[in-house]
């Protein structure tokens, strides 16, 4: 099913719960609530979406490996490495546990896999990469998903909204709470499968 919420939407349930008045827009430059709200989106969104293993945003392709006579400073004997897609936020559960089962621990000595800023370097051939990406559109995310991340935004804009000297400790339940109404869900997954 289609999520109909909008960026709009989800700032409005973030100021709900910290008792901010509503916006219009997000993009309205005149409202300084939709001006917070718009600091803090990208980052908060990014955020959310790193933490979980979220399946709305699991991507698999057809991982890209980096030619050595283009790329020289990327070679590492014993290892192959594979670009990182430009929307990768993070590795998916299933690489470890399916698609990938050489694993050991990326802080083992020994380990098969690692990886930098740009490349994923492994021991073994990939034929396939799961990952999370960080620009699934927002028609695709859960409403779940929307919950936690209205609760991730309050907390980031609450005591701006609230006052300094308010306890927001509470908005941290909210945001608890709302993650474990996604993992019983299983929106997102905290283990990989069959390990």
């Amino acid at each position: 099913m289609t999520n109909t919420l909008t960026q709009t939407d989800i700032c409005n349930m973030a100021l709900d719960i910290v008792g901010g008045m509503n916006i219009q827009n997000i993009e309205d430059q005149s409202n300084p609530n939709a001006l917070l709200c718009k600091r803090h989106w990208g980052q908060c969104v990014r955020a959310e979406i790193s933490k979980y293993e979220w399946v709305f945003a699991r991507t698999v392709i057809t991982p890209q490996e980096v030619d050595y006579t283009a790329y020289p400073e990327a070679q590492i004997n014993g290892y192959i490495a594979y670009h990182l897609p430009a929307d990768f936020s993070r590795l998916s559960l299933y690489f470890f546990s399916e698609m990938y089962p050489y694993r050991k621990n990326q802080y083992d000595l020994g380990h098969n896999y690692f990886l930098t800023s740009d490349y994923l370097y492994t021991r073994y051939p990939l034929t396939t990469l799961p990952y999370i990406s960080f620009t699934t559109p927002i028609a695709k995310w859960d409403t779940l998903f929307c919950d936690v991340l209205a609760a991730a935004l309050a907390i980031r804009i609450g005591r701006k909204i609230m006052g300094a000297d308010e306890d927001v400790s509470f908005l941290y339940s909210i945001y608890r709470q709302n993650v474990s109404d996604a993992r019983r869900k299983q929106v997102l997954q905290m283990e990989p499968s069959g390990t």
